[in-house]
């Protein structure tokens, strides 16, 4: 028992030492790794703990696998002792002994070590892996590149930070696992030494400590062989460009007499190349000698430490020089295995910075939009101020509410509204006007600006575009997007088809379980009809669709809100279609100058022609036209010579505006654009006014 707590607490104080000699290592040489470390495993910490306790007990089996093979070593000793004495059993009971030992007891600790070193790997990459990926996938991240500085740097890292991440870890867990078991080597080795043979255990550690120091500074010099293999190489691949040169351009090489001087130039190549090799071989050969010459005389140290004892009349045992040839080596492998370490220290430091710069990029874009400030670093005022509202009632409470553009510049003043649960909202305006930065902003994805903006929890908001996010997968995965196809019932599976019915998706039900590029096979309209669907069958409280319907025609864009009506609690549309203010109980307009004001609906002449045929109103040419004079004459052919130029510029705008209409899908007379007549009608009215 005092043994085994003996040496429990050599063990113990062999793990602090070697963390303390990790620790400051990694302080040294790798800060952006340390900073990786404390931030996932902060001080004083249970996970820090955990961590410490996992290490130790990795120490704690390589102790015990010394021991074991300290036994074995042992019993193969007492063989060679009975050999020499004639004894065939004590022979035979010895290396069963050792057998037994190596097989039961050494090796399958060894293996139980290893396996444990894997499982803290997997779990290390795992953990740092999760990190980084919820950190590029968090919401900040996807918003924000903002700025081309940030965005580039953002994208240059994540491809490295990716992979960089789990690589990191097992590097630094590696560092940490070789460090310690390279100091429990010393530890126990030392340890054998001392108690076998005290006088000259320290002449053999100073030995090998000179020997790995002599190893490390040849190795330094191996760097001019290592340079002229390089040489070597590319030397190589320069012949093998040249030939690749000459054979497809043989024809024209030998048209004009150039194949001596290409002959000339590949042999002057090949010549250095292998000049090249020759004194990487001789610079080798130069660099390894001292080596070689150490490595043989280590063979013969421990055998020549036991001499001064033979000198002095004492009997050394077989055991004596087996333990003293196998400490003396196992010292020499942990010395090797520390100064190795230095080179794991630094790619886990390389793999550090890889995945800090993208941590960085994203962190300063995120301080950015936080605080208000501009691409250029300029303060941009006060942020938009987000909760969630106080009355269940209410799904979003706009109050002064002015958004801010990526320049700096209000894009949207004083917006105020209430969207009450049953009731649709409709925002419309032209392009460029701010309608998607304050979707962000409702959702909490842009602070720039100031006011309040009030809505649910953002887990019961869906949100839809002009184009869809469509993920990899199935047909089935489109619909249900951000839900797994695994955790739906038959209940969802019935809404859904009810949902593409009503949408005029029926035809799409029998590919549900399909896998295909779905963004490429489906088009705009059916990929927003979707979109909607996916809405449904999340059960979204509030819709928010930013131009979602754009592509949709009148029938399917009346079945969309419909659908949405029936399901949804509340709706709140930002577009710049003319049909959206029919489809909702309120609606305001964003103008070119950011204001904000209720929308009134300006009928065109067609349509209110239209609308009084409807009405059965026997209303006059005059009532149908503003703008006809009494005196016009009543069959006057439209003839475009008799145009002024204010006429022209009308007709330049109404062909602007067709073009519009053409690009939305939806007729010419929906914009106010009349129909050109034809030749010898007569016209009620002046078209161009």
């Amino acid at each position: 028992m005092d043994a085994a707590r003996v040496a429990m607490k050599h063990t113990s104080d062999a793990g602090h030492a070697a963390l303390d000699a990790v620790s400051v290592a990694r302080d040294a040489l790798c800060p952006r790794a340390r900073r990786l470390l404390d931030a996932s495993f902060p001080p004083e910490s249970h996970d820090r703990a955990e961590l410490a306790s996992r290490l130790l007990a990795l120490a704690v089996l390589q102790y015990a696998q010394h021991m074991a093979s300290f036994r074995a070593w042992r019993s193969s000793a007492r063989a060679w002792s009975c050999i020499a004495r004639g004894d065939a059993k004590g022979t035979f009971s010895s290396i069963f002994w050792a057998f037994a030992t190596f097989a039961v007891v050494a090796e399958p600790l060894r293996l139980s070590r290893r396996t444990y070193r894997a499982l803290l790997r997997r779990e290390m990459a795992t953990r740092f892996g999760n990190d980084a990926v919820q950190k590029m996938l968090s919401d900040d991240a996807l918003v924000s590149d903002g700025t081309m500085e940030t965005r580039g740097a953002a994208t240059d890292a994540a491809g490295t930070a990716a992979v960089g991440a789990p690589a990191f870890a097992r590097t630094a867990l590696d560092a940490a696992a070789n460090g310690i078991e390279s100091c429990v080597a010393l530890l126990y080795h030392s340890q054998s030494l001392f108690s076998s043979n005290f006088w000259s255990a320290p002449v053999l550690i100073g030995c090998a400590i000179v020997g790995q120091a002599m190893q490390t500074a040849r190795s330094f010099d191996g760097y001019e062989a290592k340079k002229e293999a390089h040489r070597a190489e590319t030397a190589t691949e320069r012949l093998r460009e040249l030939l690749k040169h000459a054979r497809a351009n043989g024809e024209a090489i030998a048209l004009a007499n150039g194949s001596t001087v290409e002959a000339e130039e590949a042999m002057a190549t090949l010549e250095a190349g292998q000049e090249f090799v020759y004194r990487r071989e001789v610079l080798n050969a130069r660099t390894s000698f001292p080596s070689d010459v150490y490595e043989s005389v280590a063979n013969l140290l421990p055998v020549l430490s036991i001499i001064p004892r033979l000198a002095r009349g004492m009997s050394v045992d077989a055991w004596d020089v087996q333990v003293a040839m196998t400490s003396f080596n196992g010292i020499r492998a942990a010395l090797a295995v520390l100064v190795q370490n230095m080179s794991t220290l630094r790619t886990a430091e390389t793999h550090a910075t890889n995945v800090s710069n993208l941590y960085d990029a994203l962190n300063a874009s995120s301080a950015r939009a936080s605080m208000g400030v501009d691409k250029n670093g300029a303060s941009t005022g006060s942020s938009v101020h987000a909760e969630t509202p106080e009355d269940d009632m209410s799904l979003v409470e706009v109050e002064a509410l002015t958004v801010r553009g990526h320049d700096g510049r209000d894009v949207i003043r004083g917006l105020h509204f209430v969207l009450c649960r049953g009731d649709s909202v409709a925002i419309v305006g032209p392009s460029g006007c701010g309608k998607t930065l304050l979707v962000k902003t409702l959702v909490g994805l842009w602070t720039q600006g100031s006011g309040s903006a009030r809505i649910i929890n953002r887990a019961r908001v869906c949100v839809l575009s002009r184009k869809p996010y469509l993920p990899r997968g199935t047909l089935l995965d489109v619909c249900l997007y951000p839900t797994s196809s695994a955790e739906i019932g038959a209940e969802t599976v019935a809404l859904l088809r009810e949902v593409m019915l009503a949408l005029g998706l029926e035809r799409f039900m029998e590919y549900l379980d399909v896998i295909a590029a779905w963004d490429e096979n489906l088009s705009q309209s059916e990929q927003q009809r979707f979109a909607v669907c996916r809405a449904v069958v999340n059960r979204a409280e509030l819709c928010i669709l930013d131009d979602a319907t754009c592509s949709m025609d009148p029938k399917d864009r009346a079945a969309a809100y419909g659908v949405l009506k029936k399901y949804a609690d509340g709706i709140l549309s930002l577009g710049d279609e003319v049909s959206l203010p029919k489809h909702h109980s309120r609606t305001l307009r964003v103008h070119s100058d950011g204001t904000c004001s209720d929308f009134v609906d300006v009928i065109s002449p067609t349509k209110r022609h239209t609308q009084n045929g409807e009405n059965g109103s026997s209303a006059t040419a005059s009532t149908i036209s503003p703008t006809k004079r009494d005196d016009a004459p009543t069959n006057m052919p439209f003839s475009p010579l008799q145009m002024d130029a204010s006429r022209k510029g009308n007709q330049f705008i109404r062909q602007q505006t067709k073009n519009v209409a053409r690009a939305l899908g939806v007729k010419p007379e929906k914009l106010g654009v009349i129909p050109t007549p034809t030749k010898g009608k007569a016209l009620s009215f002046d078209p161009l006014k």
